[in-house]
């Protein structure tokens, strides 16, 4: 893979993050995860996607990590 891909797919997966951060308002230390399948799946086009995944990734992948009550 050379370096502009992986650029883009940083770059992707930088906004997945972004986006699911907005939406949940503090950052979840599951959202790395999901940002990183949203980007392999390719659902970088559209935010509604992303959080359409993130709510299903939080019922898939339940935490009793105390830090994800964690506000910024």
């Amino acid at each position: 893979m050379d370096w502009k891909i992986r650029q883009d797919r940083q770059d992707d997966r930088v906004w997945c993050l972004e986006v699911i951060l907005r939406h949940e308002g503090f950052l979840d230390p599951r959202s790395y995860a999901c940002a990183d399948y949203c980007t392999s799946a390719g659902l970088t086009k559209d935010a509604n996607d992303v959080i359409a995944s993130w709510e299903e990734w939080k019922l898939d992948n339940p935490s009793d990590n105390p830090q994800v009550i964690n506000r910024l």
